[in-house]
């Protein structure tokens, strides 16, 4: 069980970092331009909307995941 619990950890980690390294990626810049559109916004609004929505996504797994507790923690709050 702890060995579940290490690897669903490392896998939320994997996905936090992947998130943040999409939001600070500078290669944005070089493609912000109008005509690209992304959901009918700008490329670069379009692009932070869905990094956005990727981190609410990811952060909410690990909320579900009891993500940062200790097993013995894991009790009705």
């Amino acid at each position: 069980m702890e060995n579940k619990g290490k690897h669903t950890q490392k896998i939320i980690w994997t996905m936090i970092i992947l998130g943040f390294a999409a939001i600070e990626f500078p290669g944005i810049f070089f493609i912000n331009r109008i005509e690209p559109y992304l959901f009918g916004m700008p490329f670069l609004y379009g692009f932070v909307l869905l990094v956005w929505v990727y981190m609410c996504l990811v952060l909410g797994v690990a909320y579900y995941y009891n993500w940062g507790k200790k097993p013995d923690q894991w009790g009705d709050d």
